[in-house]
């Protein structure tokens, strides 16, 4: 039994919960500095607003200003779960609080700029740590097909865990996985977390196909016909994502794994 304490208290954050409780780890909730009214409401009713679920009273949820109490206690993992852009953020409100080496997950999906060239967000958030004082670090990052609302559920879901040591992402592994979360490792970090990032770009192009039509086209063909045009830009998605991956010094086989097809899959379907 562990102790995991996950930063954000949004979807992503609270469904990572379910698992890590499952496993029967400890589980904190530090929401950010705009979830205070959020975090009182799940409080009193046990019931997240987003996710529309019932929420294990075993799940303790705090607010932001708890944080450096919570994170000295003894925790085996940070599992950071905010937005994109709150990454430099919370970089920065780690720095001031993180007094030892302690493993750090990202949930969080995107891809940053520095220097006028692209950055993940593992590397942005351990070029952060450092330049904050806080040398000794190991990031890992997820990636891979799953929704929130299917996790809470215990739907079967697969994804993938990297860092470029890979037996750091492993360890995760061990702590989250269970028989419905499913848990696989890479050590190609940039090619994860490009895929990761780009796919929504192509999930939109792929969710349009029922629009790409003749302009006097009935809803009712359009609704029943698209899937010709569908496949063919589910083709070329994959293509332009590899050309991506690799020009980034990613993997082509990372593509064609679950960060890449498998959540261009789910993305895609979702737009539906």
């Amino acid at each position: 039994m562990g102790h995991i304490l996950i930063l954000g208290a949004g979807s992503m954050g609270t469904a990572f919960s379910f698992p890590c409780l499952d496993n029967n780890h400890k589980v904190s909730i530090v929401g950010t500095y705009l979830e205070d009214d959020f975090i009182e409401k799940i409080k009193i009713s046990r019931k997240h607003p987003t996710l529309d679920i019932e929420v294990p009273s075993e799940i303790n949820f705090h607010k932001f200003e708890n944080l450096n109490d919570e994170i000295n206690k003894d925790v085996d993992l940070i599992v950071v779960a905010v937005v994109s852009k709150g990454i430099e953020w919370i970089s920065i409100e780690l720095s001031k609080t993180l007094k030892k080496k302690i493993p750090i997950l990202i949930l969080t999906k995107g891809l940053s700029i520095n220097k006028n060239n692209y950055e993940v967000l593992a590397h942005k958030m351990e070029r952060l740590l450092k330049e904050n004082g806080v040398e000794k670090v190991s990031i890992s990052a997820a990636g891979g097909p799953w929704l929130s609302k299917g996790l809470t559920n215990e739907v079967h879901t697969s994804v993938v865990l990297t860092n470029s040591k890979i037996k750091d992402a492993q360890k995760i592994s061990n702590l989250v996985t269970t028989n419905y979360y499913h848990v696989f490792t890479s050590d190609d970090v940039v090619g994860v977390e490009i895929c990761a990032a780009i796919k929504n770009i192509f999930s939109m192009a792929i969710g349009a196909s029922q629009g790409i039509c003749k302009i006097n086209t009935s809803n009712e063909i359009k609704k029943k016909n698209y899937l010709n045009t569908a496949a063919a830009l589910i083709q070329e998605s994959i293509n332009e994502m590899i050309l991506f991956t690799v020009n980034l010094k990613g993997k082509k086989e990372t593509v064609m794994g679950l960060a890449g097809i498998g959540d261009l899959y789910v993305s895609a379907r979702r737009k539906k």
